[in-house]
């Protein structure tokens, strides 16, 4: 399990250590809190903050200069449109739980790349694990996936992940995540734009051939086939 000094805040282009006793105290003030893993440029965050006040969105990625505008945005005033219910970490998945350990009420990873690619799609049911962590029981878990690029077996070999099966037809995706802990719920795959506002995931989807891979799934107890319902 990885330490809370994995993970840094990032307010604009400053960045500083996390306080777990502020993070609870602030998530406490909030009916639910999200966890938006591999967030990005962080738009994602901002908009579902402002959709939902009563909710804290949490927007992670590894790549602190990633989220930059969004947390200065976020960090500004309410009167000039900041976001107290929206903050961003720097850390990678690879590190959770960190200061996250069973502080969501909601996971989302959209249009993931990389190594957080590999992880929920392989998957990584170790790396899962740590995620799982960082999710309530009974959790809601969303994770959607460039299924284009999935289904393109040349430029996957280009990217290193040439040996990875499609989830869609790979009859370990059930079992390897309820090891981790989690219920797969749906997995489903549909055309055209994403449901989601994030640039990456626009670059990846757009198109009317566009296939995204959308898996729900609900955090229960590893190894175990019963979930609850929050």
């Amino acid at each position: 399990m990885a330490s809370v000094g994995a993970f840094e805040r990032v307010i604009g282009k400053q960045s500083g250590p996390v306080d777990p006793v502020w993070l609870a105290e602030h998530s406490r003030r909030y009916g639910a809190v999200e966890l938006d893993i591999g967030t990005g440029d962080g738009r994602y965050v901002l908009d579902a903050a402002r959709a939902d006040p009563e909710r804290l969105v949490i927007g992670v990625d590894a790549v602190a200069e990633n989220m930059v505008g969004s947390a200065r945005k976020a960090s500004a005033s309410t009167r000039k449109g900041g976001l107290e219910n929206a903050i961003f970490f720097r850390g990678g998945a690879e590190q959770f739980p960190g200061p996250f350990a069973g502080l969501a009420d909601w996971v989302t990873i959209n249009y993931p790349w990389g190594s957080l690619m590999r992880i929920v799609a392989e998957p990584d049911t170790d790396a899962l694990r740590c995620i799982r962590k960082s999710c309530k029981l009974g959790a809601g878990l969303r994770i959607l996936l460039n299924y284009t690029v999935i289904l393109d077996r040349p430029y996957l070999e280009r990217l290193g992940l040439g040996a990875l099966v499609d989830p869609v037809d790979n009859p370990s995706l059930h079992s390897a995540y309820e090891d981790a802990g989690f219920v797969i719920q749906g997995c489903q795959v549909f055309v055209g734009d994403p449901p989601v506002r994030t640039r990456w995931g626009r670059q990846l989807v757009r198109g009317a051939a566009r296939q995204t891979l959308s898996i729900q799934a609900t955090a229960g107890v590893a190894g175990g086939s019963r979930w609850y319902e929050t």
